[in-house]
């Protein structure tokens, strides 16, 4: 009885240590952007990742790895159990011959190499990205923007290059690969259309950047700050921090209002109006003083933007209405500096004794004196 169980306890041994090293892996790949070890912080940091962030090249590298060794410990167990001529024509199968599928010709162990050499080829072009963008951040001749994009376009053809190489590893004929790819591409032109416009279009975004990461911008009624330009979309970053993925090829066909296109610095208008018989050239005076005392505003005599200025736009049906225009250095100011302003408005005017009037009408009645 001990003889008869001794394979099975083999068996058992196999694949509780499979098992064991499948936990172990799926702890050391699929989580490694959330571990807090430093040896993790550092690859991925190397990566480009941020924590927390899912990495699909280590979803399909654990995949592999798991496929390898659950074969592994399959062959080793037919060993345990003596029946090992089973266990050697199955790995031949796996590694040498192979099986046709829909007429191609697949060897496992080739297809799993292959997928874990583009997955390795992958994560260095990843890795290669990040150098490269750190290396130009630091260059004066290059922006932050130019930087990212030049990285990123590196990025996409090192992306490209792997996948090729993994199929070749995989042993996948090129020649014919392009020939079904170009039959194929009549046939589901139409559909990939939209897939296709979108790539183009995110091709021509990094290349002209006309929208760059850090812009605050506004499409359709899409408004907010571009967080990352992907090869398909855009996502922007509202003021309510909510998340908008915009197709790249809307960027292109559609009006995009860029507030940071040339420079970050944008407009505030404030309307404000004061009571009839109000002194004019006092109120304008407080407008321009309390737009320039703000930390935001830009001083008088910058390069390129009008100087702070209060212009008396209109006589109002109550009240004589002014706007004081002013530039300020970010964007992103816009809504803190309009509340300050008013406040500041409100306080200097009830310092000076000018009046913000409510709205008034007169109504006359009239009686009909001349009826019965």
């Amino acid at each position: 009885m001990p003889e008869a169980m001794s394979p099975w306890l083999s068996v058992a041994a196999i694949v509780g240590a499979a098992a064991l090293l499948h936990i172990l892996s799926f702890v050391l790949i699929r989580r490694l952007p959330g571990l807090q070890a430093s040896w993790a912080q550092r690859i991925t940091a190397a990566l480009h990742l941020q924590p927390g962030q899912r990495m699909s090249e280590l979803v399909w590298l654990h995949w592999s790895l798991m496929c390898l060794l659950w074969c592994g410990a399959g062959l080793l167990s037919l060993h345990a159990l003596g029946m090992q001529q089973v266990a050697s024509d199955v790995l031949k199968r796996l590694a040498q011959a192979g099986f046709n599928v829909a007429g191609i010709h697949v060897v496992p162990v080739r297809l799993l190499f292959g997928v874990m050499l583009a997955v390795v080829l992958i994560s260095l072009a990843r890795m290669l990205r990040a150098l490269i963008e750190r290396r130009l951040i630091k260059l004066r001749q290059f922006d932050t923007a130019t930087s990212e994009s030049v990285a990123t376009m590196l990025g996409y053809v090192g992306f490209v290059l792997a996948i090729l190489i993994g199929l070749s590893a995989a042993g996948f004929n090129l020649t014919n690969l392009a020939i079904v790819a170009g039959a194929l591409s009549v046939g589901i032109g139409f559909g990939l259309q939209n897939i296709v416009n979108n790539f183009v279009s995110g091709l021509i975004l990094l290349s002209e950047r006309p929208v760059r990461r850090g812009d605050y911008v506004r499409v359709g009624s899409v408004e907010g700050e571009v967080r990352k330009i992907h090869i398909r979309a855009t996502e922007i970053e509202t003021l309510d921090r909510v998340s908008v993925v915009v197709p790249n090829s809307e960027l292109i066909a559609s009006a995009v209002y860029n507030w940071r296109l040339r420079d970050p610095f944008t407009r505030v208008v404030i309307s404000v109006g004061v009571a009839y018989g109000s002194d004019t050239e006092l109120v304008r005076e407080l407008l321009v003083k309390a737009g320039l005392a703000h930390e935001a505003t830009l001083p008088l005599g910058t390069p390129g933007v009008p100087d702070t200025h209060a212009y008396f736009v209109s006589f109002g049906d109550s009240s004589l209405n002014f706007e004081l225009r002013t530039y300020i250095r970010d964007v992103n100011l816009r809504g803190r500096v309009g509340s300050d302003l008013r406040f500041a408005i409100d306080k200097v005017f009830r310092e000076h004794g000018v009046v913000i009037p409510f709205p008034q009408r007169d109504v006359w009645m009239k009686s009909d004196v001349g009826q019965d």
